[in-house]
């Protein structure tokens, strides 16, 4: 028997070897997803170390964990995850959020969906790790897309987001989500200050005469505080935790309320990095600041007052010339400021960069409503300070 020869040409495969991708979820980072973070997005002070404190400091309410992207084996994203219930009106401001508080009491299904969220409660914008210096590949979207689906379906998530993109951020990757069904809505600036100034003089110089003389006059106040700087573990942590839960309480937004034991991991993981600075006035401690710095950087990540005696003292502008003086003395160009309080960081000499949330719902009836709704009770809707700086 004489067998046929085989026609190799009919085999259906490229011969070229097309890369392999593959997508992986854990709800612990690992010390290899720290080298690879370090390596996909170098130098980054809310990195690695950054999301483990939060881990860490067991906040509830947020369970978190990372999706990795690789190809061929090795990871060429990291990208945190948190799910959470998430109200709708997070960002309402005034008058309304006192209507939307009403629907909430009564139809609390209705303002409160289960969210899956790329990013992280306590970042300025989300710190996705990929090699920013090439375009990053549909593939990997694509895998990142198919595994965040995968992981809200099991955990129960009717909504999937990427939270707090930036601009710069947003030009590669708003329309690759886009092609997976995400829908782009503004959400809430990042304010920054650059610092190029050889002493406070010259950064009066760059600010507004009016807002000039207004901190000259509050600086005479400066000789009844003193001023401690403390990296890693500060000493009073109670009590700074206590002047933390003083703003907490007053701020219209809330989201995460930070435990005690956050602010000691973050000081113990990064203990040359996380800076506390406290503010006294009679030898007793009125005031915060708890910054991250390095590489040429500062951000102003948390601040907690004792209002009935800072007050008297203008705390919150005195901590912000102490800031300045500081990114002058240890050479820091870029002072980031974060999120919210707008009038003041715009008056200050801050400039915004624009993030942006970009979701979906998975049920795709559902998906136009939750695009009205997003649109409708955006942050910049209720801020007279971004909606005058357009």
């Amino acid at each position: 028997m004489t067998m046929a020869a085989f026609d190799y040409d009919r085999l259906d495969y490229n011969r070229e070897e097309q890369p392999r991708y593959a997508a992986r979820h854990a709800f612990i980072a690992t010390e290899d997803d720290a080298a690879n973070w370090q390596r996909l997005l170098p130098n980054c002070l809310e990195g690695y170390h950054y999301h483990l404190a939060f881990d860490l400091g067991h906040v509830t309410a947020f369970k978190t964990g990372y999706i990795s992207v690789l190809k061929e084996g090795e990871v060429v994203c990291i990208a945190p995850i948190f799910i959470t219930d998430y109200a709708l009106d997070t960002t309402v401001q005034g008058s309304v959020k006192t209507f939307t508080r009403i629907i909430s009491k009564w139809l609390p299904k209705l303002m409160t969906l289960r969210l899956l969220c790329v990013g992280s409660p306590v970042t300025d914008s989300a710190q996705i790790a990929y090699d920013k210096n090439l375009p990053i590949d549909a593939e990997i979207i694509k895998q990142l897309s198919a595994k965040l689906d995968e992981v809200a379906e099991a955990e129960g998530a009717s909504v999937i987001a990427f939270k707090d993109i930036l601009d710069s951020d947003a030009t590669q990757l708003r329309p690759l989500l886009e092609a997976h069904g995400y829908s782009c809505v503004d959400n809430m600036p990042v304010a920054r200050n650059t610092i190029h100034f050889k002493d406070l003089d010259a950064y009066f110089a760059s600010i507004s005469a009016s807002t000039r003389k207004d901190l000259r006059r509050k600086l005479k106040k400066f000789d009844q505080i003193r001023i401690e700087e403390h990296n890693g573990l500060p000493p009073h942590l109670d009590q700074i935790y206590q002047l933390y839960l003083n703003c907490y309480e007053k701020s219209e937004l809330k989201f995460e309320k930070l435990t005690l034991a956050f602010f000691e991991s973050l000081a113990t993981v990064m203990p040359n990095q996380c800076r506390f600075v406290l503010y006294y006035f009679d030898e007793k401690l009125i005031g915060f600041n708890c910054l991250l710095v390095g590489h040429g950087v500062m951000l102003d990540k948390y601040i907690g007052m004792d209002y009935h005696h800072s007050t008297q003292v203008n705390l919150y502008s005195l901590a912000w010339i102490h800031k300045i003086k500081m990114c002058i003395r240890d050479g820091f160009h870029l002072m980031q400021s974060g999120q919210a309080a707008y009038d003041s960081k715009l008056s200050f000499g801050a400039t915004l960069e624009q993030t942006h949330v970009l979701f979906k719902h998975r049920n795709r009836f559902i998906n136009p409503i939750l695009k009205l709704a997003a649109r409708a009770l955006a942050y910049g809707n209720f801020d007279p300070a971004l909606k005058s700086s357009k």
